[in-house]
């Protein structure tokens, strides 16, 4: 169990790391300030308005609606 709590804690000092950096630049951390996410799909096309800076790519809009 402890390699599963060591994967764990990596990755959540990570996230906090890249939201940190995109604080610091100003970019919501999701579709890192591009307002949209590109996604492999049949049923839609190749990409998608970023649902949580409402496609503005803003740090100030994303924390908003996180």
């Amino acid at each position: 169990m402890k390699i599963v709590k060591f994967f764990t804690d990596w990755y959540h000092a990570y996230k906090e790391k890249h939201i940190a950096k995109m604080k610091e630049q100003g970019k919501c951390p999701v579709c890192r300030g591009h307002g949209f996410s590109t996604i492999t799909s049949p049923y839609t096309g190749n990409t998608i308005d970023c649902h949580l800076c409402n496609g503005t790519g803003l740090y100030a809009e994303w924390e908003k609606n996180k």
